[in-house]
């Protein structure tokens, strides 16, 4: 092995690459803003350079250190996102730890400390991964920190750690129909709000849920425990839903109808798709952008900097930025596929499984598809946090890569 290696090419430039393209459209995006706000793009500027050295550390960290920190690591950060709730909440929310004129969020940092966290548990556990004993430690794993963070509350970063568990769990060795039960209480939830909880829709899924459970063939406990959580959805689903913090809601009802109120809940989502669908093939130009320069999207630096790309660099603009984000994905997917090491491969697969799931989810929300959940684009959305947590996981591929040969 070893670190003598050269880093991944391919990586480094493309996250280079979708970085600055990001301060590029935060400047455009904040251009026709007040004084206070053009700053960012030096802001997001100065956040790249410590993104690139905290790749730059993290691809030469070795793997015995990488293991010996995880412990330490995941006891700090669940630490700090409960001391995180107690210092008061910036717009509605407890997300941010002030460290002088820097704002950090922790949420962000903890999606690596759980990476590395799930890796280690299941890399030591390789002989009995598919125990039930196994898939309850890890969502413990997971979920003590997502429940800290659902607390601030931030939906959006808690569903990503979602996609974090179930695919590190495919990657361990879990079967497709396994992880469809796994979620099966999700999809439960997702249909019984929908359907606004008739019981007959319900009653159907339930058989469908027999159905899989009969072809899956899970042990007798799992099945147990999947019937009483189905059960306990659907008797709780609609007071847990009534619980929700109106703007939550509002999101649900707004993706499944965005047009019941233009210029309400609805408005962040018809305005995006305007900026986009203007943009036409290669777009108004770079300041050019009605939607954009006039601001008639809410945060469009943050989690719609997609609608600002859409609008001023077009369709083709738009497959550039995706085709980069593609790049990124299917060579994180091949460096987790070509790596001798169980526990350097799920590192690997956790960092690809986070940067998907963002990709997906922000794309999908900036253009109608999937309901808005605060979710940022990742390298291209304006903050801090977000962007260093980013360039370190791609620090964490270049490290994988570059001990390719190790066990």
């Amino acid at each position: 092995m070893t670190t003598s290696e050269r880093l991944d090419r391919p990586i480094v430039i493309v996250t280079g690459l979708l970085a600055l393209i990001g301060i590029l459209m935060i400047y455009s995006a904040t251009h026709n803003q007040a004084a206070a706000r053009t700053s960012q793009h030096l802001m997001q500027s100065g956040w790249f350079v410590c993104g690139l050295i905290a790749m730059y550390v993290a691809a030469k960290l070795p793997t015995r250190f990488l293991q010996a920190i995880t412990v330490p690591a995941f006891i700090l950060i669940i630490a700090v996102l409960t001391f995180t709730l107690t210092t008061g909440a910036v717009k509605g929310s407890s997300r941010w730890l002030r460290l002088g004129p820097v704002g950090i969020q922790p949420s962000e940092i903890a999606k690596i400390v759980v990476i590395l966290a799930l890796a280690l548990y299941l890399e030591r556990r390789r002989p009995s991964v598919h125990s039930s004993g196994i898939l309850i430690g890890a969502c413990l794993i997971v979920g003590l920190p997502v429940a800290l963070i659902m607390k601030q509350p931030d939906l959006g970063t808690s569903l990503v750690f979602g996609a974090i568990l179930c695919f590190m769990l495919y990657w361990a060795g879990f079967g497709i129909l396994e992880l469809l039960l796994f979620v099966s209480p999700v999809a439960s939830i997702l249909v019984t709000v929908i359907s606004g909880f008739d019981w007959v829709v319900w009653t159907l899924f339930m058989l469908s849920l027999f159905a899989l459970i009969y072809a899956a063939r899970p042990p007798p406990i799992i099945s147990a425990i999947l019937l009483i959580v189905h059960i306990g959805v659907g008797l709780t689903t609609e007071p847990l839903w009534n619980s929700l913090h109106d703007y939550q809601r509002l999101r649900v009802e707004t993706f499944l109808n965005p047009q019941s109120d233009t210029l309400g809940a609805g408005y962040q989502i018809i305005q995006s798709k305007i900026a986009i669908g203007s943009g036409g093939l290669v777009g108004r130009g770079l300041l050019e952008g009605s939607q954009t320069q006039l601001a008639f999207l809410p945060e469009q630096q943050t989690d719609f900097i997609f609608s600002v790309i859409g609008e001023e660099l077009g369709f083709l603009g738009s497959v550039l930025v995706l085709g980069l984000f593609y790049i990124l994905i299917v060579r994180g997917l091949h460096v987790a596929a070509n790596v001798k090491g169980r526990y350097q491969s799920l590192i690997a697969a956790g960092c690809v499984a986070v940067l998907t799931f963002h990709v997906v989810m922000n794309v999908g929300m900036t253009t109608g598809l999937l309901p808005v959940a605060g979710v940022p684009l990742p390298f291209l959305s304006y903050g801090g946090s977000s962007l260093l947590t980013n360039m370190i996981l791609c620090g964490l591929l270049l490290n994988v890569w570059c001990r390719k040969y190790e066990y």
